[in-house]
């Protein structure tokens, strides 16, 4: 018997020898339970005893025995005193096996095909070394990280076992109160630390203000061209998508004062207007401040490189032009620290905190508690503000260095007009728009095969039919910048 049931094993499994293959171990218990599933080893089977198998396979019987020990703790087989191992009874003989009258697979909620419909640009991205012109990518090599490092070990010899166990949903205090005294010095905020909820990016606060605040059908007016991640946060959750034009000075208010109904939510991003780069005055502002109070709708104001600005100083924000009130304020340290931080935060009307902390809660929990510390202390012993200020330096001359490389290799396209770019007050990138009709998602592709990551404009258009290409410049020495540009127009004969 014992010879039989091992020979049919060798009928089957085959163990693999050699680097990068699993244990005879594993192998020989994924074969039996695969046996065991798909019905080749019915219930009530007796195994070949572990010398017998051992024998027939070139296996050492230890290795059986610890395949069968783990598959008897399983569940997949049961071991009987002086009688030996048996496919376990109650594993039923179709486990393994579908049949026609069973239900087909899961699909997606309504809400998690609208997710997947509206957000093809937010899927998963491989971890990619630094391209010219990626954007919004940050100067990482300058990033101060002897402080940051300096910091991160204070934090764990002070041995704070609090910031190893469960977090505030809301974010940890001390970094709460630093931002809130960066953001009204800096920004003009008016807001305490109770109104800030510190969240995994800036993504996530879009995602938060859309599963919070709207219900499906809800009106909600963006940008066009205007940030896809935005527009798509809240188109998963059911919204109405009003995609408004914005000209040279982002947003007009009027244009939604226009539309049928008022809008529950208007989201934008007045300091740097994405893609395009515009500023919007102060006289839009309040239009638009104004036009929420009439309505009752709420503004989403979306600062993602607010630090940036060249010049001149920025204009303060709109949820310090508004009391707090009507504007929900979100911020991001993606663009001005590492990325790969994921922190972010949202300052919210007072009326609203405790639902998006509860939601908050119910997404995650909490940020990470120590990377929260190290940054409150980075915050609040000046470090933020130093940095800025020498990348504020530093980006402004790759910035000018990226003006004077596409004056000397594309000036003939300057020149006649086929290309426009600008404006460059502020930001990590540039835009350089066709108005020659080319195919801006075939140039992008063919930069790519030369080492380029050039994002199309017209990626981030909804009804209006725009064609450039967004130049990051910010994390790229003045050689590199010189480097790609003579690529890039190459490619544009």
């Amino acid at each position: 018997m014992a010879r039989r049931a091992a020979g049919r094993f060798i009928g089957w499994f085959r163990p693999l020898r050699g680097a990068g293959q699993a244990s005879l171990q594993l192998q020989l218990y994924a074969a039996i339970r695969a046996g065991v599933l798909d019905g080749r080893l019915p219930p009530g089977e007796r195994l070949p005893s572990s010398r017998a198998l051992g024998e027939d396979l070139g296996l050492s019987r230890n290795t059986v025995l610890g395949a069968y020990d783990r598959l008897v703790a399983e569940g997949y087989l049961a071991a009987r005193a002086a009688s030996g191992v048996y496919v376990a009874e109650d594993v039923p003989a179709d486990l393994g096996r579908a049949s026609p009258g069973q239900a087909g697979p899961a699909s997606f909620s309504q809400r998690g095909r609208r997710l997947i419909a509206a957000a093809p640009e937010l899927a998963g991205h491989e971890l990619q070394a630094a391209r010219p012109f990626m954007v919004g990518l940050p100067a990482l090599d300058e990033f101060p990280l002897a402080t940051w490092r300096r910091l991160t070990n204070r934090r764990l010899r002070r041995s704070d076992l609090a910031l190893f166990g469960s977090g505030d949903a809301q974010g940890l205090p001390a970094l709460r109160q630093a931002l809130a005294g960066y953001l009204t010095e800096a920004r003009g905020l008016n807001c305490l630390a109770d109104q800030i909820l510190v969240v995994s990016g800036a993504q996530q606060a879009l995602d938060l203000v859309g599963r919070v605040l709207l219900d499906p059908g809800d009106r909600v007016v963006v940008e066009d061209p205007g940030y896809a991640g935005a527009r798509e946060a809240l188109a998963a959750v059911g919204a109405r998508i009003e995609a408004l034009p914005v000209d040279a000075q982002g947003l007009d208010p009027e244009d939604i004062a226009r539309l049928p109904t008022p809008p529950m939510l208007v989201a934008v991003t007045p300091s740097h207007q994405f893609p395009l780069g515009g500023t919007m005055p102060l006289a839009r502002r309040l239009g638009l401040l104004a036009l929420a109070r009439d309505t009752g709708c709420l503004i989403v104001e979306d600062d993602y490189d607010c630090e940036y600005r060249y010049g001149t100083p920025p204009l303060p924000a709109l949820q310090g032009l508004d009391g707090g009130e009507r504007v929900i304020y979100v911020g991001t340290f993606s663009k001005v620290l590492f990325p790969g931080l994921r922190l972010g935060y949202l300052v919210l009307p007072p009326h609203l905190v405790a639902g998006f902390v509860r939601a908050k809660a119910t997404a995650d929990g909490h940020a990470p508690s120590l990377p929260q510390a190290v940054l409150a202390d980075f915050i609040a012993e000046g470090h933020l503000a130093q940095h800025v200020r020498r990348m504020r330096k530093l980006y402004r001359e790759r910035q000018q260095a990226l003006l004077a490389a596409l004056q000397r290799h594309c000036g003939r396209w300057l020149q006649n007009g086929a290309l426009r770019v600008g404006p460059a007050e502020a930001g990590l990138h540039l835009v350089a728009e066709f108005t020659d009709g080319r195919d801006d998602r075939a140039l992008a592709a063919a930069a790519a095969a030369q080492g380029l990551m050039v994002a199309p404009l017209s990626r981030y258009g909804q009804r209006r039919q725009l064609s450039g290409l967004l130049l990051g410049y910010a994390a790229f020495t003045p050689a590199q910048i010189e480097q790609a540009v003579q690529t890039l127009a190459r490619l544009l004969k």
